[in-house]
């Protein structure tokens, strides 16, 4: 069945939007729901996924821009302060799990040349499943999930080199011949205009243009380079990288970063989906014994490689396996290299399909067992610590999270002799911290376990400072059921969330950014001219008339009574719209008036 581009894009559009969301319902993760899209449009399914170059060009184009996004990552300033991470760490990850896997393959009979394509390509992970599994489990900000980065990094810069050795040892026909002189004049010019020609036009869009044409300018940008490079016969994400590696220090890379986004996301489901439509389902029906064994051998081999690349990098004992699940998948670039390495002889039809299989099956497989370890771990909450990183500690205080807000707080109560226990899960605050007289472990607060071994049967005060607002309720959650005694103080991210720790029985809660705000209010007011009483004693009635609203929301909430709220809440805007209203009135008397009382004082002393 031959449609045209439209009609193939509202097809695959449609599939993501059914499949897709059902597959994360479900937690198999975005990616693999992409992938049985696909599976459902191919040959095992309508069969309506054949003769797509031109959504396959889209689908590259995710590609390259996932590519440009990951060099507008690499600030100077943050590659500098990753440098560990990303070029030792993640070239020991890169070089143990290619050397492990290709000697491996070797094994089964494979050439030498193979076994060393099959090692790299199988070396790499998923960007995209790695980092969104991080994300659903608020792991980035960790020493865990900071080394997972940094090894994804490395990864997509090996990459680039990768594509272009695969096309320059074993071109397809359909490839474009490289040629020296120009590729090398195309990588000089891709710098040269991102190095001083791109930054002049994008202020020059955003001083007199809209955000469409800067969107548009920025697409140019990356379309531009992808076919440049494609017709000098080098890898279109080469330039894209190159291009996001020269931006990345400007001051419109966030507003690159946010913009390209949408875009990025939807050409690299795309991509995905034809990876699906490509995966021959015969194959796998006909010699699923071996191709279950070999993905077996692969995950396993690399989950092990991996756990003992995260013991030499020091990674704590408990989130190995976490490191080793995140990274335990094949990457989108396998994808690519084994297309090419098919295309260009390197591989037979039937092992390119093969690798395709193993790829997509470890990348299926990663959520699951994902979602195990998540299993695994939270049953360890009902089992004792053999091996607990925290000492019994006699503190009156403990704190749960040690980032701005707890270390101000910790700060505070050690230079009044108070010297608290401290759980955090990051391995780097803990290490420096220690340093300075806390006593910081490494632990899950959530945990009953943990919490005893901190002290929790003797401490008096659990002060919850973490920034996640799911981990602080599983925390006073817990806190509530084995540890009743405590008297809990909780942040709060905003008014909802004051209802719900109120609702778990929280009494002691402090809205983040709420008295800061205040304070720096106070400030403007003051030097807008009013007296410091008289800013101080507004703040105080703002304050109290914000508390009572919230006292009177919660009650309206609980009574279920959606009129009550709805009326309430209009009445509340009215009054503060009366109340703005009035004391912008008066505003210009009290600036004068604090200036006629200094001087009156002045006048009479």
């Amino acid at each position: 069945m031959h449609l045209n581009v439209l009609t193939y894009l509202m097809i695959y559009l449609a599939a993501m939007v059914l499949v897709v969301p059902l597959a994360k319902r479900f937690g198999l993760g975005v990616v693999l729901g992409y992938l049985l899209a696909g599976v459902a449009l191919g040959p095992a399914g309508f069969s309506i996924a054949s003769n797509t170059d031109d959504i396959k060009l889209l689908a590259e184009l995710g590609v390259v821009l996932m590519l440009f996004s990951i060099g507008l990552e690499l600030d100077a300033k943050k590659l500098w302060a990753m440098r560990h991470r990303v070029f030792l760490f993640g070239s020991l990850q890169v070089l143990v799990c290619a050397l492990g896997i290709g000697l491996a393959t070797s094994v089964l009979g494979l050439s030498y040349a193979l076994s060393v394509f099959i090692g790299l390509a199988l070396a790499l992970s998923s960007t995209a499943v790695a980092v969104q599994l991080m994300k659903d489990r608020n792991l980035m900000g960790t020493q865990t999930g900071q080394s997972v980065f940094g090894a994804l990094l490395l990864q997509d810069m090996v990459a680039i080199p990768l594509l272009i050795g695969i096309s320059l040892i074993a071109p397809s026909a359909d490839t474009a011949e490289f040629k020296a002189l120009p590729a090398l004049a195309a990588v000089v010019a891709v710098i040269f205009t991102g190095r001083y020609l791109i930054g002049y036009l994008l202020h020059w869009v955003a001083h007199y243009g809209s955000r469409e044409l800067f969107v548009g300018l920025a697409l140019l940008l990356v379309i531009g380079v992808m076919e440049l490079m494609t017709i000098v016969g080098v890898s279109a994400g080469l330039g894209a990288f190159i291009a996001g590696v020269l931006l990345a220090s400007s001051e419109f890379r966030h507003q690159l970063e946010a913009d390209l986004e949408p875009f990025k996301g939807l050409f690299l489901g795309l991509f995905f989906i034809t990876i699906g439509a490509s995966i021959n389902m015969q194959l796998l029906s006909t010699q699923w014994p071996l191709i279950s064994l070999l993905l077996l051998l692969f995950v396993g081999l690399k989950l092990l490689l991996l756990y003992g690349v995260a013991r030499v990098i020091h990674i704590a004992a408990p989130e190995r396996l976490s490191y080793a699940v995140l990274l335990g998948q094949g990457s989108e670039f396998g994808f690519v290299l084994a297309a090419l390495a098919t295309a260009g002889a390197l591989l037979s039809a039937t092992e390119g399909a093969m690798l395709n299989l193993l790829i997509a099956l470890s990348v299926a497989v990663s959520p699951l067992l994902m979602k195990a370890l998540d299993v695994w771990s939270a049953r360890q909450q009902h089992t004792p610590l053999q091996n607990t990183n925290v000492e019994a500690s006699d503190s009156p205080v403990i704190i749960a999270g040690f980032g701005r807000y707890g270390q101000i707080m910790g700060r505070l109560l050690l230079s009044n002799g108070v010297v608290p226990t401290v759980l955090d899960h990051d391995s780097d605050t803990i290490q420096t911290m220690t340093k300075f007289g806390f006593k910081v472990y490494y632990g899950d607060a959530s945990r009953m376990d943990v919490l005893e071994a901190a002290g929790a049967l003797h401490a008096k005060i659990l002060v919850i400072a973490v920034d996640d607002v799911q981990a602080i309720n599983a925390i006073v959650s817990s806190a509530k059921q084995h540890f009743p005694h405590l008297i809990l103080m909780a942040r709060a991210k905003d008014v909802a969330h004051i209802y719900q720790l109120r609702q778990l029985g929280v009494d002691h809660i402090e809205r983040e950014l709420f008295e800061a705000s205040l304070r720096q209010g106070r400030n403007v007011l003051t030097q807008l001219g009013m007296g410091q009483y008289e800013a101080k004693e507004l703040a105080d009635r703002f304050r109290a008339a914000n508390y009572q609203l919230i006292d009177k929301m919660q009650l309206v909430r609980e009574q279920q009574d959606e009129k009550s709220y709805i009326q309430l809440l209009r009445q509340s805007r009215e009054e503060l719209q009366r109340q703005l209203e009035r004391e912008s009135r008066d505003a210009p008397q009290r600036y004068q008036g604090g200036y006629s009382s200094a001087d009156h004082r002045k006048n009479t002393s």
